[in-house]
């Protein structure tokens, strides 16, 4: 009974070699459980936090993306809105001849005498330019009169290569492009090759 000699005060080699066998055993289990346990705990609960920072990287990406789309979203409405307006602003290519029709007259009403020849049309991109040159005779007041009325029409016309002559008798000569516009759907149906 090495325990009760240790008690009455009697300590013996062996009992110093079990101590010490007991002592190198915990030390070998408490070093085996620090390098096997403790380290790969400690390596998975490194993995998590680099893992939850990559999450907290993606997620304020996300968050950053989310509100640009927001904004993207909000921007896209404003295009649409915009595009919507231009669009009821060209003419259809049937409304021309009427619309054509009506600026002799009101440039008639305004005492001028105008004449309407078509230009080649150009295709560009998605966008079909119609161009006209327009002759008109009369007071310059009135032909500036004319002219800033073909700009401010509900419709949408650009007035270009303006050329006013001076004024003589009464009489000024002016040469512009009157242009509109229409949009070309472009065919996306399958080619048949």
């Amino acid at each position: 009974m090495p325990m009760m000699d240790i008690l009455k005060g009697k300590v013996t080699l062996q009992d110093w070699a079990f101590v010490g066998v007991v002592l190198a055993v915990t030390a070998v289990l408490f070093v085996s459980f620090y390098f096997l346990a403790y380290t790969q705990q400690q390596h998975a609960i490194e993995e998590q936090r680099e893992y939850l920072d990559q999450v907290s990287r993606e997620l304020a990406a996300a968050r950053e993306i989310d509100d640009n789309i927001a904004d993207l979203r909000e921007e896209a409405e404003e295009m649409d809105y915009l595009v919507n307006v231009f669009e009821e602003r060209l003419p259809e290519e049937r409304e021309i001849p009427s619309l054509l029709s009506r600026f002799e007259r009101q440039a008639g009403e305004l005492g001028l005498r105008v004449q309407l020849a078509s230009l080649p049309t150009r295709t560009a991109d998605n966008m079909e330019v119609i161009p006209y040159r327009v002759t008109a005779r009369g007071r310059f007041h009135d032909i500036v009169t004319f002219i800033n009325m073909l700009e401010r029409d509900e419709r949408y016309f650009k007035v270009s290569d303006i050329d006013i002559g001076e004024e003589r008798d009464r009489v000024s000569e002016a040469v512009f492009v009157l242009s509109t516009f229409r949009f070309v759907q472009r065919d996306t149906g399958s080619n048949n090759e």
